[in-house]
């Protein structure tokens, strides 16, 4: 094998260097290197600050929004904390209500029923006076049309006026006989 300055392996690579090539895919690589930095990466730059500025953006807003979202949250775990507090407030004071005026209800029903209670038992205390009176009053009526009656009946026999009569008769003879100790004994059987 004969050296030569352009192989740099011999065996089954044969790998040359070439000097004009490299330079020109150099050359050529810079210039991609060069567009790319020139007219492609200030939009791509651009896009991408605008990009991290709308993430930036959104990352704000998301912190606004965990923010807003935790302090509705606290509003509301307050505002229900003190709305079951009411509520328990409510339900007790209904309670109390609604013992109160069982309460007040059953002293109402109690005076009520003694009011008409009294107001029966004197009710009955009156009617039963006025029965009294009516029965006494009839008592007496038929006791005074019986007598009326049994009384006529005896003077309108003529038995009894002669026995009457008679007796009569008798008792003025014997006052006539006796004296004044008699006529006390004679007026007192007649009275």
């Amino acid at each position: 094998m004969t050296p030569s300055s352009d192989i740099l392996a011999e065996g089954i690579y044969q790998i040359h260097f070439e000097w004009q090539v490299f330079f020109s895919q150099l050359f050529g690589f810079a210039v991609i290197i060069w567009v790319i930095v020139k007219y492609v990466a200030p939009p791509v730059k651009k896009m991408m600050v605008k990009a991290q500025n709308d993430i930036r953006k959104q990352i704000e807003e998301n912190e606004q929004a965990a923010a807003r979202l935790s302090k509705a949250k606290q509003v509301y775990d307050e505002g229900m904390a003190e709305a079951k507090a009411e509520l328990a407030q409510l339900l007790e004071d209904a309670h109390a209500d609604a013992e109160d005026i069982v309460v007040k209800m059953r002293e109402a029903a109690a005076a009520e029923v003694e009011r008409v209670g009294k107001q029966g038992r004197d009710q009955i205390e009156l009617m039963r006076r006025q029965l009294i009176r009516d029965l006494k009053a009839d008592f007496s009526k038929q006791v005074m049309a019986h007598t009326t009656e049994s009384v006529r009946e005896q003077v309108q026999s003529p038995q009894i006026k002669s026995d009457a009569v008679e007796r009569f008769l008798d008792d003025l003879q014997a006052m006539a006989n006796t004296g004044s100790s008699g006529r006390t004994h004679t007026q007192s059987q007649w009275n």
